[in-house]
């Protein structure tokens, strides 16, 4: 009799949780719907439970902050001013007598040769010094403060 009793509720528990899975909860509890109306252009007044948005004069929340330049749309600017120094990569150094230099991979998958002195990076880096195993480049960047700071990249 226990036993019947016991399988009888864990059914019961067991169909109201199938019927309550079914049913969609914000449906049942749902507010009816508010409608707001803007005041009619030109008559200055606002009705009261209206709002108007004007966020024409803010920036678009979805644009990037830092966007980079594309290749050619700044007269003289070379194929090695539209990347991020983070994303050339140093394929070789080379040396003559007196004079070193740096063969440079870009992402599109072209390869420059480079001395000191060169622009590279999408903030006017300067190559500062080539030496057998490393190249230094200088850049200003803008800091956590918004203050130019110098920054060597090896």
């Amino acid at each position: 009799m226990v036993k019947k009793a016991f399988i009888m509720t864990i059914m019961t528990a067991a169909l109201c949780a199938i019927l309550a899975a079914c049913i969609n909860v914000s449906d049942v509890f749902a507010a009816p719907p508010v409608v707001v109306t803007a005041p009619p252009a030109g008559s200055g007044q606002q009705k009261e439970g209206s709002y108007e948005y004007g966020g024409l004069a803010r920036r678009d929340p979805f644009a990037p902050l830092l966007s980079k330049r594309e290749a050619g749309k700044d007269k003289g600017i070379s194929p090695l001013e539209t990347y991020d120094v983070n994303e050339i990569k140093v394929i070789a150094i080379l040396w003559a007598k007196t004079k070193y230099y740096a063969v440079l991979s870009l992402p599109d998958g072209k390869s420059y040769t480079v001395t000191d002195g060169a622009k590279v990076g999408t903030r006017s880096g300067v190559i500062s010094k080539i030496v057998k195993d490393s190249m230094v480049i200088k850049e200003r960047v803008r800091d956590a403060r918004g203050v130019m700071s110098p920054r060597d990249t090896v």
